[in-house]
């Protein structure tokens, strides 16, 4: 385990822009040689969970430990893990198996799954309604990815070949309440303060910039190469490490007011996922340790 604060000043990249751990500080982690760690990254006030697959192992707050897994989460107090398989376990006790999700989500309310036949109500307190089946599915085509708000799931539905996609909702209850933004293959869609957001990150461009849209229309656009939207979480966007600006670096762009947070060292392509509240928490499953792509988790307190 390797963990340093730096602290530091530097001219900034462009206005709006700071570099972490030299002009704002926050905490890296990395991972063991060929660990990937922050391949899935959760937060919880000032607890983080990040799944290290390349190591089968999960870190809890900066601590390697059992629970390997592929996708990390919350549900109330208990640690979500999805190892290989799709196994879940809540708390240490294993659940149910889904081997065909394709992206997860876990909140307060439950766990829920995207899966090629649609949206699974995984573990929850859900109310059945109509359009939800005995098993918990509604048939959705085409739905790529899943968020929990308060009172609402969120996905992310694409047309064949990622023609078109946009954000769509659901009750608890399983029934439609209707789309909400535009989104891109291989978007991400999340709630941050009420709002509901969908991301295009516009992967069929080499420098795509990518934009983050919600639902009162607002957006975010980022910069060429940034492939923005590819990752939403503690109130904030990020797409992919980006080799075409100088210098080049990752760029991860809140929702809200406030600093974009630059990340100087990665590969291209690198991909960036988030999450937390109080504290954002980054993941860098690729960045570089030990000379070897060992992964990184990166805290930084608003």
């Amino acid at each position: 385990m390797y963990a340093h604060l730096i602290l530091g000043c530097a001219a900034p990249l462009v206005p709006g822009e700071v570099v972490l751990g030299v002009e704002h500080a926050a905490a890296f982690t990395y991972g063991g040689p060929g660990d990937h760690l922050g391949a899935s990254v959760a937060g919880r006030g000032d607890r983080w969970l990040a799944s290290a697959p390349g190591a089968g192992q999960t870190w809890r707050d900066g601590i390697p430990g059992d629970g390997p897994s592929l996708w990390v989460g919350w549900w109330g107090e208990g640690e979500v893990l999805v190892s290989s398989g799709g196994h879940v376990s809540v708390g240490g006790d294993e659940r149910i198996s889904v081997p065909d999700a394709l992206a997860w989500a876990a909140g307060p309310a439950g766990i829920v799954a995207a899966t090629p036949s649609g949206l699974l109500f995984v573990e929850g307190e859900w109310g059945a309604g109509e359009g939800m089946d005995d098993d918990r599915l509604v048939p959705v085509e085409g739905l790529q990815a899943v968020a929990l708000g308060v009172d609402r799931v969120l996905g992310l539905v694409c047309a064949p070949e990622g023609e078109e996609c946009v954000g769509s909702a659901w009750s608890f209850a399983g029934a439609l309440l209707g789309t909400y933004a535009r989104g891109g293959d291989g978007g991400a869609v999340g709630e941050w303060e009420g709002r509901a957001w969908a991301g295009a990150p516009d992967w069929a461009t080499p420098e795509g910039t990518g934009e983050v849209c919600a639902e009162d229309g607002a957006c975010r656009v980022g910069l060429p190469g940034d492939h923005l939207g590819a990752a939403l979480g503690g109130g904030y966007a990020a797409g992919t490490f980006n080799k075409w600006i100088v210098p080049p670096r990752a760029r991860v762009v809140p929702l809200g007011e406030g600093d974009v947070y630059t990340i100087e060292t990665g590969a291209e392509l690198q991909p960036i996922t988030l999450a937390g509240d109080d504290v954002l928490v980054i993941g860098l499953p690729y960045a570089a340790a030990h000379g070897v792509p060992s992964g990184a988790v990166v805290r930084v307190s608003e």
